[in-house]
């Protein structure tokens, strides 16, 4: 037999060492026998074994790849001479090359003893292992485009392994290979198939998935390894299956990947497979949750929080972690845990891009000081608000500015416009549709299939991609714009989301009986008899004590006194009370509300006006005929008193010097 097969002729000459050498660099675990021709015939085997094979052609380098290709397309054997001629490098450091693609049993050399020089010795690839090396190349990505129809072309029947004949539950009477391909991308085959796999197998599967329907073979690996699982067991069961296709091309170097079949990945896009659970980890209970006009609330919380108690910054440039605790102690509590990983984010540190965003918020020395027309901003609409709030994120990557690091969305960089896009369009063909379901399609489309996509830069890309649709998904939730159903994180529009992507209406009146106010004080709300602006009002002017199914909420006078000071008007609050109640609302209730909301106590401290005075109040109604209505004079405080912007001071100087007044500047 060795006469026969130059590739069992040079594995005979081999030590048992030296198999054993062998063996490791090809990846096998173990030589099963004690004798050495045993042995050899295994390994002789195990090479024409593609998986094998394959995660050999992963280890060559780009030269040496060069050089093996450069053999295998001239029929499988060159001089050195002609290699070195072909990759333009001298012949010492070709041979050394070639000795490293020998030890790989990749080649095998024969001496010329006719000359002098090493130019003539051939280098050949064995027969057995040359057929099976494909050396295609990957143009327009064909090769992510796997199919069950492609990966039966042109076989026979007998060719399908009985593996995925069981995991497909194939009848026997299929007597062709049309009508196996029909079987076997059926919904009910695929279904079988998948209930058939190791639970590390289906997140083997999954991991693929999740990268777009194809994944790096150096990835795979460690994804197995980690999950203390074998990787040269699981990858081929799930080839034999059908369930993945190892694919192999030449791009520079040999480039392997695990690609799902087409009509596997269709199947998954409506039929998610839900990766296993680890045992002893804690689930969390099921709910749905969305966080309607939460955050657009907590902007403005926000905003009377810095008014009132002012924000330092510490030496580091960064808000005191004191404050961090402080403020979130103040503001409702969104559920912004949908990626376990980013649950710890303070809301601050989302809240004050948007207000740098919005011109509302600078810094000033160690201080993060209010500035720009805040009464306007807190009593516009709170759908206004979410628009304007929304339409400030989408725009902040196109705008080349650099703020400071409090101003900056660190923790969760802002979005890009065209994913958050993407995004919405798969919600909302999907109208329910789950989060791995999101992240493959966006990968598939925007990164696999892209022009001028290149292997070697998958993960970097992948990692970059996959914080992009993190960062999207989390803020459409945090918007309020989603409904996520825990734990297992189905996507939906939530109906704030159909309002500001669909329709442009907000359908849902508070109904008679959506509230029951109690003797003392406390308010139960009914949220599915209960409008989004009826909860909103709630959180604007109570204090919400809990939240299981129905609300509880805590009419308090500080409460009550911070919803004025956020802008809202009390007879409407109060109109929705009289609406949304079953029973009238007691008098007394009326006029504690009545006595609340009346002259608040408010001490006003401004810090960037100017005082302008006079002797003579005939002065100050001369000047003030001049810079009124210019949006100078801040506020009147007598006949003879005004204040006005600091950032205008030289404007009333120069109209003072234009009425021959005499000026009095001090600084």
């Amino acid at each position: 037999m060795s006469g026969e097969s130059v590739l069992l002729q040079e594995l005979e000459k081999l030590e048992l060492n030296d198999l054993k050498k062998t063996a490791s660099l090809w990846n096998i675990p173990k030589l099963p026998f004690k004798e050495k021709n045993k042995n050899v015939k295994f390994l002789f085997d195990s090479f024409q074994d593609e998986f094998y094979l394959k995660g050999v052609l992963e280890k060559l380098t780009v030269l040496q790849v060069n050089i093996y290709t450069s053999i295998l397309k001239n029929k499988n054997v060159l001089t050195l001479g002609e290699i070195s001629r072909k990759v333009n490098i001298p012949p010492i450091n070709v041979e050394m090359e070639l000795n490293l693609l020998r030890k790989y049993e990749l080649v095998y050399q024969r001496k010329n003893r006719e000359r002098l020089t090493n130019n003539l010795d051939k280098y050949h690839a064995f027969d057995e292992l040359a057929g099976l090396v494909s050396l295609d190349q990957n143009l327009k990505g064909d090769k992510y485009k796997v199919s069950v129809e492609k990966l039966l072309d042109r076989k026979k029947l007998t060719d399908i392994s009985n593996e995925w004949k069981k995991a497909v539950k194939a009848p026997a009477k299929i007597d062709s290979i049309r009508k196996f391909i029909t079987h076997a991308t059926s919904d009910e085959a695929y279904e079988a198939a998948i209930m058939s796999l190791s639970e590390l197998e289906r997140d083997t599967v999954v991991r693929i998935y999740l990268s777009g329907g194809a994944a790096d073979a150096d990835d795979i690996r460690s994804f197995i390894v980690m999950s203390r699982g074998k990787y040269e067991t699981i990858i081929p069961a799930l080839v034999e299956k059908g369930m993945i296709a190892d694919v192999c091309f030449v791009e520079e170097k040999f480039v392997r990947i695990f690609a799902l079949p087409e009509e596997l990945l269709k199947y998954i896009q409506n039929n998610p497979i839900l990766p296993s659970v680890k045992k002893g980890t804690r689930q969390r209970q099921e709910k749905l949750a969305t966080n309607e006009l939460d955050f657009f609330l907590n902007t403005k919380k926000l905003l009377s929080y810095i008014s009132r108690k002012g924000l330092v910054l510490a030496k580091s440039g960064k808000v005191k972690q004191a404050d961090h605790k402080r403020t979130e102690q103040e503001l409702l509590n969104p559920d912004i845990s949908i990626f376990p990983e980013k649950s710890q984010i303070y809301q601050m540190e989302l809240i004050l891009p948007i207000l740098k965003l919005l011109n509302l918020a600078d810094i000033k020395g160690e201080n993060i000081i209010l500035r720009g027309d805040l009464d306007g901003f807190l009593s516009k609409d709170i759908f206004e608000i979410m628009k304007l709030v929304i339409h400030e994120v989408n725009e902040a990557r196109m705008k080349r500015v650099n703020p400071p690091e409090v101003f900056q969305p660190t923790e969760m960089p802002f979005y890009d416009k065209m994913i958050l896009d993407k995004c919405v369009n798969l919600i909302i063909k999907s109208k329910r549709i789950h989060l791995s379901v999101i992240f493959s399609n966006i990968i598939r489309e925007h990164l696999i299939f892209s022009p001028g996509f290149r292997t070697k830069n998958f993960q970097t890309d992948l990692a970059d991609l996959r914080k992009e649709i993190m960062s999207a998904i989390f803020y459409l939730h945090l918007f309020g714009l989603l409904e996520v159903e825990y734990p297992n994180r189905f996507l939906t529009l939530s109906k704030l989301g159909e309002y500001f992507f669909q329709t442009g209406e907000l359908a849902g009146a508070t109904e008679k009986g959506g509230i029951t106010i109690n003797p003392d004080f406390s308010v139960i709300a009914f949220p599915e008899k209960v409008s989004i602006y009826g909860i909103h009002l709630l959180k604007a002017f109570t204090e919400l004590k809990d939240y299981d199914r129905v609300y509880t909420f805590v009419l308090t006078k500080e409460a009550y006194q911070l919803g004025i000071l956020l802008g809202y008007k009390t007879n409407e609050f109060v109109d929705f009370l009289k609406a949304s109640s079953r029973a009238e609302l007691a008098q007394n209730l009326l006029f504690l509300l009545e006595d609340w909301g009346g002259n608040l106590p408010v001490v006003e401290v401004a810090e960037d006006c100017v005082l302008v005075r006079t002797k003579d109040q005939n002065v100050m109604e001369l000047l003030l005929g001049q810079i009124k209505g210019k949006k100078i004079v801040l506020d009147e405080i007598g006949p003879t008193a005004v204040l006005v912007d600091k950032t205008r001071v030289q404007d009333v100087i120069t109209v003072a010097e234009k009425l021959n007044l005499i000026i009095n500047l001090t600084r």
